[in-house]
């Protein structure tokens, strides 16, 4: 069965380790549900495995933890909307088919806003003419699931500034608000979650 629950806002800690007890569980047999966990966090920055030195320019003030998914440095934020998928994948679903989906989720949301948005195919995540909106970095272990994606709906951007973002620098990072002001995340987390629930199925 697939379930959304919607964690509101939360300190990262709070919602990783709420992954990893669902994803414990599941790896025990103790737990079949499959979810997709929606949250908005406090200002932190994450590390992902592929971070470099370089990646960080000038942190200050805001936590910074180092994270086991993929991918480099990121940042979360008030108005962005993040979704950690705790599911076990189907056995036709390999890793890079896993990514492609997560993408077409953000990429079908974005279009029912009227925004185009696309893939580059040297870069996870989602892009637009403007900049990249949609990041993706996880963890899969037995084919069950961790960490997730991120979508940019009116987060300040000064923080990114701090950071190479994903250690992607031929590309800036940009919201939804830079092609709608009248946008805000519940708006936007409606339609998100309608595509979770009809491209989520094809997962499990």
């Amino acid at each position: 069965m697939l379930k959304i629950i919607d964690l509101g806002k939360t300190e990262y800690q709070e919602a990783l380790n709420f992954q990893h007890k669902l994803f414990n569980e599941k790896i025990k047999g103790e737990n079949n549900n499959n979810y997709f966990l929606i949250t908005e966090h406090y200002p932190i920055y994450t590390l992902g495995k592929t971070t470099r030195d370089e990646h960080i320019k000038n942190i200050k003030d805001i936590p910074i933890v180092n994270v086991e998914r993929g991918g480099s440095v990121t940042f979360h934020g008030e108005n962005q909307i993040v979704v950690y998928p705790i599911i076990k994948l189907n056995e036709k679903i390999s890793v890079k088919k896993y990514v492609y989906l997560l993408e077409e989720i953000i990429i079908n949301t974005l279009k029912e806003f009227n925004i185009e948005s696309f893939r580059v195919s040297k870069h996870r995540g989602v892009f637009t003419n403007k900049g990249k909106i949609g990041f993706i970095g996880v963890k899969i272990h037995k084919k069950h699931t961790l960490h997730g994606f991120s979508l940019n709906v009116d987060v300040n951007k000064k923080y990114f500034e701090d950071i190479v973002p994903c250690g992607i620098t031929d590309y800036p990072v940009c919201n939804i608000s830079d092609f709608d002001k009248n946008l805000d995340s519940e708006t936007v987390k409606y339609k998100l979650i309608k595509n979770i629930f009809i491209i989520g199925r094809k997962l499990i």
